[in-house]
């Protein structure tokens, strides 16, 4: 690596590592793709198509819009060969790497039609973490240049920037931490386990009206529009055991 491109890296990261909202890494990693004709961009975890709406799992979103719009309509996660690879391999991939005679028909539709809306041919880099689903960071565009040379070092800025976004996301999550009181935990335990309410009651030796005060409160707390969403939110964040 020459040392103009070793200090701009290196600047870069060093920029990244400072940055205090996703606003600030965001526009230091379109700073370092875009001269390399990377005009789209997308950061997403790429969970199981059986585990519900994948784009809950998207950290940033620079797709073109009707593009977005078609592919989730025409549920192209589950055909996406993009996606089937990160899930599988660590290392980047360019699309053109991406043989047509080894993808199924769903597959080259999918990538057909994203380049009837300017994504012509694009960058993969796969992050694999452990105890989280895989992830991607892609870039996109009309025509782009990247030298085999080039990739490992859009690959450490991909990555840095994927870590640097979880991380503020991580901590906005923190800051948002529910916090249950000993007797809401209890209560919805028993819930969670599938006990009424009048049963709870008579477990703990409280009435049902204070039963119902505690989820009510925990409603609130989860930001849950009822109880079973509020057990599950509790589950996640490791309020109560599953």
């Amino acid at each position: 690596m020459n040392p103009s491109m070793f200090a701009m890296l290196t600047g870069a990261l060093a920029r990244i590592d400072a940055a205090v909202t996703p606003a600030d890494v965001l526009k230091e990693l379109l700073s370092i793709l875009r001269p390399f004709g990377f005009r789209h961009l997308l950061i997403t975890g790429l969970p199981p198509p059986q585990r519900g709406p994948w784009q809950r799992e998207i950290l940033y979103d620079g797709w073109p819009i009707e593009w977005l719009k078609h592919y989730l309509a025409s549920e192209h996660f589950t055909q996406d060969p993009c996606a089937s690879r990160s899930r599988l391999v660590g290392q980047p991939f360019v699309w053109h790497d991406l043989l047509p005679k080894k993808m199924t028909t769903g597959q080259q539709r999918v990538m057909g039609e994203a380049a009837e809306f300017g994504l012509r041919n694009g960058l993969c880099v796969p992050v694999h973490e452990p105890r989280r689903a895989p992830s991607v960071v892609t870039a996109a565009g009309e025509h782009i240049e990247v030298l085999p040379e080039d990739i490992p070092i859009l690959e450490t800025v991909c990555v840095h920037a994927y870590r640097a976004l979880r991380r503020l996301r991580d901590q906005v999550e923190q800051s948002r931490q529910i916090t249950l009181t000993d007797r809401e935990r209890e209560v919805l335990t028993w819930i969670a386990a599938g006990k009424a309410a009048e049963d709870v009651a008579c477990i703990l030796g409280i009435s049902r009206f204070t039963v119902e005060r505690h989820l009510s409160n925990v409603r609130d707390k989860c930001d849950a529009v009822n109880t079973i969403q509020a057990a599950m939110e509790a589950v996640r964040r490791g309020e109560i055991d599953p």
